[in-house]
């Protein structure tokens, strides 16, 4: 079996033997390291977790056993081992220190009321810990045969020295423990006293802190709400002003707007009388003029129905057939003279423009123009027939429709204007040949607008 742990030197004290040991470098230097080892010595030793062990994890060795320097854990075997002999006294205790310059050297303090029997239980120990951490192997320490050769050394070199010394190190363990207890109780208290004070003090503040938050908080709060007041009043007064200004601006719009249409309906209603005034004074200028065929109107009547009401036209109605002439004379009376048909195509445009006042859009062609009467057939004797005059107009031409001054007039694509007076006659006016007769062959031309 391998050496695991190495005693180099041993110091014998008054109270206390000091062993410088060395931990092998192949072999753990910590308990975690080889756990099974560890549970081998504990299954060895079962009351070494009861060892009070102040200054580590613990009050005890059960809290540290399990991760600890292994020099530590030769330090309680030992103590353990002279526990057992009952020959060390009612306590024995022991320090374990680290070396510096060395991981793996220690310095173990045992205190020492027999330094044989010490001496002895450190070797012991040691030997246990070179079991344990080398596998395990037969023989198992017998713990009972160890503590039994114990008590046989110290047996063996008597007893008188031995008893007096191991009752004046009882006494001197008994004070240093008693003092350290005491040390220890009070260090302990003020340790406690000192948390105590820290949770009251760490509480004070949470409370103070936990008591700022929430004013915080509710100040906060109260400032949004506030500041959420204010917004919707100043959107609520916002809309109010918008709401405000749209309806004047809507009445506004709709005074101007009655204003115009008003001012509109008066222009049209004064244009209207007006053009109502024109036409009833030419119309009571005007005359109906009646043509001798078969009751159509004048070129006159024509005209006029143009510019006037239906009602302010005077239908042409046939009188009574006069005694009837000779032909001959009836045709020769129909002749007009070349100078009076000269005189009407000269006269026939300045009638027309004085009969018009304004200018009024001429009807469709297809819309003014009626179905020629029949031609009737002469009677045995000469009607007497009225003398033409210069702006009469044939029998054939058809009575266009009238059109009032506020209607819709027709486009000016199909109303052709009027020639310029340039000393041409007008083309609704008939032509005449030499002879008098008249070269429109019975055709009205379509209405002109006058410029």
């Amino acid at each position: 079996m391998a050496q695991l742990i190495d005693i180099q030197r041993v110091e014998i004290g008054p109270q206390n033997l000091t062993a410088r040991v060395r931990v092998a470098d192949d072999a753990p230097l910590m308990t975690s390291e080889d756990l099974q080892g560890t549970t081998r010595v504990y299954r060895l030793m079962p009351h070494i977790i009861e060892h009070t062990c102040l200054g580590d994890a613990g009050d005890t060795f059960k809290a540290c056993m399990g991760n600890t320097e292994l020099a530590h854990l030769l330090e309680h075997v030992t103590v353990e081992l002279l526990a057992q002999t009952d020959m060390a006294g009612d306590i024995t205790s022991g320090r374990t220190y680290p070396l510096e310059g060395d991981d793996r050297a220690f310095d173990v303090e045992i205190s020492c009321k027999d330094d044989v029997l010490t001496v002895a239980a450190l070797s012991s120990a040691a030997w246990i810990l070179d079991w344990a951490y080398s596998g395990g192997g037969d023989p198992v320490p017998d713990i009972d045969a160890i503590v039994s050769g114990l008590k046989n050394l110290v047996a063996s070199l008597g007893d008188e020295p031995a008893t007096d010394y191991v009752q004046k190190v009882r006494g001197e363990l008994q004070e240093d423990v008693k003092r350290e207890y005491q040390e220890a109780l009070e260090a302990r208290e003020r340790e406690i006293a000192a948390r105590e004070q820290e949770i009251d003090e760490a509480r004070r503040k949470a409370e103070e802190t936990a008591r700022a938050r929430a004013e915080e908080l509710e100040r906060q709060r109260q400032e949004e709400q506030r500041r959420r007041e204010e917004e919707e009043r100043r959107r609520a007064e916002e809309e109010r002003q918008r709401a405000e200004a749209e309806a004047r601006a809507k009445e506004e719009t709709a005074r101007i707007e009655a204003e115009r249409l008003a001012q509109e309906a008066a222009k049209r209603k004064a244009e209207e009388d007006r053009l109502f005034e024109e036409v009833a004074r030419e119309a009571e200028r005007r005359t109906t003029v009646m043509m001798p065929d078969e009751g159509k109107e004048s070129p006159e009547a024509v005209q006029a129905s143009r510019d006037l009401p239906d009602a302010a036209v005077e239908e042409w109605r046939p009188e009574e057939p006069a005694p009837k002439a000779a032909p001959a004379a009836a045709a020769a009376e129909a002749q007009p003279a070349p100078a009076e048909a000269e005189q009407g195509e000269k006269d026939a445009p300045a009638a027309e423009a004085a009969s018009e006042p304004e200018p009024v859009a001429s009807p469709e062609p297809a819309a003014a123009e009626s179905e020629p009467a029949p031609v009737p057939e002469p009677e045995p004797e000469a009607q007497a027939k009225p003398e033409p005059t210069a702006d009469a107009q044939p029998a054939q031409a058809a009575q266009p429709e009238y059109v009032a001054p506020w209607e819709d007039a027709p486009s000016e694509a199909d109303v052709p204007l009027a020639q310029e007076d340039d000393g041409k006659s007008e083309p609704d006016a008939p032509q005449t040949d030499d002879d008098g007769s008249s070269q429109s062959d019975g055709h009205i031309p379509e209405p002109q607008r006058v410029r």
